[in-house]
């Protein structure tokens, strides 16, 4: 029984990945009918504000009756931009949902609701796989923080830029940074890399939409000419309470103002809430070590070039910044290496 409920929760995984950056932050979720063994129906949660999984399965099904329905995140109960799918659900009298996980929304009650209805619940089949798809969507409801990826490219003797090298990793390397870049919520960067490299950290390299570039800058340094202001989906993080500069920066972009910058977890706190809950960081030294040590990182993606940056390099982090952290697996790109490394647990 167990292994035909993971047959069809897997199709349910693959098709929630098709929202993949649009539901943001709704969760990723996919949703399949089966009746007589055969899948009748299926959908997955397009966008944030669109259908859910479960109605679009629903709508392309002829006669939904007595279907088992397959989904990897648990039916909401609760009214939101949409109706609760868990009326369609009754209503469609389907006697079974096979689900991989509950919500963590206490709003959510979804398995509650159906329950009181007949409708017969499994859950706990492919919990894990199903959690970590969605992991931004958990961390923010269970902590209120996003969910961090810090990549840094480096040199074979860890060392992130050098006046004499211009790019360390691979062509294929940086595409991939770039589809990274368009699975995510933003793009988070301290003013020093924007000052050295005035990058754009858009998506011109993959399909995709572009992420809000963040920039965390305490002086408002940055040049009003930068690449990085080309638009307006920037978000820049300062300390600068009132300025003649932060006035023509707040055309351009949107300013969010700390106390201080040096704890980051309130101003993660503050992205969250803006809906920011998948984050990559591309900063520099500085900025990495800081989420290091401030045992922010959820995951670190280490990009490793064959190439040697010796004395003039500068290192990646500071000593001791990686404590918590275990190697999860090393991919080869090209001549690179990628390391995928997450915390401990």
């Amino acid at each position: 029984m167990f292994k035909r409920h993971e047959i069809f929760l897997k199709q349910t995984l693959v098709l929630a990945k098709k929202g993949r950056p649009y539901a943001s932050p709704n969760p990723l979720v996919g949703a399949i009918l089966v009746k007589n063994g055969k899948v009748i129906g299926s959908g997955y949660h397009k966008g944030f504000g669109k259908p859910h999984a479960e109605v679009e399965a629903i709508s392309k099904c002829k006669n939904p009756k007595g279907t088992t329905l397959y989904v990897n995140l648990e039916p909401c109960s609760h009214h939101g931009k949409t109706p609760p799918c868990t009326d369609l659900i009754i209503k469609s009298k389907i006697k079974e949902v096979v689900c991989a996980t509950n919500d963590p929304n206490p709003k959510v009650k979804g398995f509650q609701t159906l329950k009181k209805h007949g409708i017969k619940i499994t859950t706990g089949v492919l919990e894990q796989e199903a959690k970590e798809l969605n992991a931004p969507f958990f961390k923010y409801q269970e902590t209120g923080l996003p969910h961090i990826t810090l990549k840094i490219a480096s040199s074979i003797d860890f060392k992130i830029w050098s006046p004499a090298c211009k790019t360390i990793t691979c062509l294929q390397s940086r595409k991939y940074v770039h589809v990274l870049r368009s699975q995510v919520d933003g793009v988070v960067v301290g003013i020093n890399t924007v000052l050295k490299d005035n990058p754009q950290l858009t998506t011109r390299h993959t399909k995709g939409r572009n992420p809000t570039r963040i920039i965390l800058d305490s002086k408002l340094r940055i040049p009003l000419k930068s690449k990085i202001l080309k638009d307006s989906n920037v978000i820049i993080c300062t300390t600068i309470k009132k300025s003649p500069k932060k006035s023509k920066l707040e055309k351009k972009a949107v300013i969010l103002t700390f106390p201080t910058l040096k704890n980051l977890k309130p101003v993660l706190k503050k992205l969250a809430s803006l809906e920011k809950i998948n984050l990559l960081i591309e900063g520099g030294q500085k900025l990495n070590t800081s989420f290091l040590k401030q045992d922010l990182a959820d995951k670190i993606l280490l990009f490793i070039s064959d190439k040697t940056l010796e004395k003039k390099g500068l290192p990646a982090i500071t000593e001791n910044s990686l404590k918590n952290y275990k190697l999860e697996s090393i991919t080869k790109i090209k001549k690179d290496s990628l390391l995928t490394i997450t915390t401990k647990d």
